[in-house]
């Protein structure tokens, strides 16, 4: 069953194409990292598949619906968003900041409960930071708050999850426990995209890729088939290998 098909998606400012001809499906448990250098679109890519950017060209189908069928209250019961480096001005405590991603399931006048106020605990046990739970929003780090900013999008239970750059803000251990927590969220059947610049974090989920070059061009497939020295080259403009290493049983790329 596919849950999101994207096909010939096309997106341009004025006279400068941003990518051309985006087509991949999506089917619940799997994970695809869109892959590229920095600036090259892909916030730009994932606005236009939450349904912020509405003026690509192109057809999103999600669970066989057009994405533009959906009310956002809808929209928001099926797919979450974490943007790239984010920021709440707001004052509220961590509990209260992830209840409040339970509002698309919420009738007129209703606030959340109890039950509410476990799973985003619950969440943030799994994540590894309960400790924060009481914690107000200002006093984060960015590390910790691109965590919080992970958990919420949990607490709202999606089936389709969108990381924006999720670990550009973490340490080695913290950008591990990320990975780790996609492909155990993969394994109970949520769809993931991600994107990064980083290839080896792709290489280490060892599922979906899609590559966004300057100027537009997209190739998308198993990353194992898609991810090589050469395309890489293309993709960054420098010289890459990558290597199979039997010790971890999968591939790495090096820079030359």
């Amino acid at each position: 069953m596919t849950l999101l098909n994207v096909n010939q998606l096309h997106f341009a400012y004025g006279d400068r194409t941003i990518f051309d001809q985006v087509s991949f499906d999506l089917e619940p448990g799997q994970i695809m990292t869109i892959l590229g250098p920095n600036g090259v679109g892909k916030s730009t890519l994932l606005s236009c598949l939450t349904n912020q950017l509405k003026e690509a060209n192109g057809q999103i189908n999600i669970n066989d619906r057009p994405l533009d069928s959906w009310t956002p209250k809808d929209l928001a019961q099926h797919m979450a968003l974490v943007p790239q480096d984010y920021r709440s001005g707001a004052h509220l405590t961590v509990i209260d900041y992830l209840t409040t991603a339970r509002a698309p399931y919420l009738g007129l006048g209703q606030v959340p409960n109890g039950k509410d106020e476990q799973l985003a605990i619950d969440v943030l046990e799994d994540l590894g930071i309960k400790q924060l739970l009481h914690r107000r929003l200002p006093t984060l780090s960015g590390g910790q708050m691109q965590l919080v900013a992970i958990a919420r999008a949990l607490v709202q239970e999606p089936e389709l999850l969108i990381l924006d750059e999720p670990m550009a803000a973490l340490d080695l251990g913290r950008q591990r426990q990320v990975l780790k927590i996609v492909q155990q969220l993969a394994k109970r059947g949520v769809a993931i995209i991600l994107t990064t610049h980083i290839p080896n974090q792709a290489l280490l989920l060892n599922d979906q890729v899609g590559l966004l070059f300057p100027g537009g061009g997209f190739l998308a497939g198993h990353c194992q088939e898609i991810i090589s020295s050469d395309r890489l080259e293309k993709l960054y403009h420098c010289p890459v290998k990558v290597v199979y290493v039997p010790e971890l049983g999968r591939s790495i790329c090096e820079m030359c």
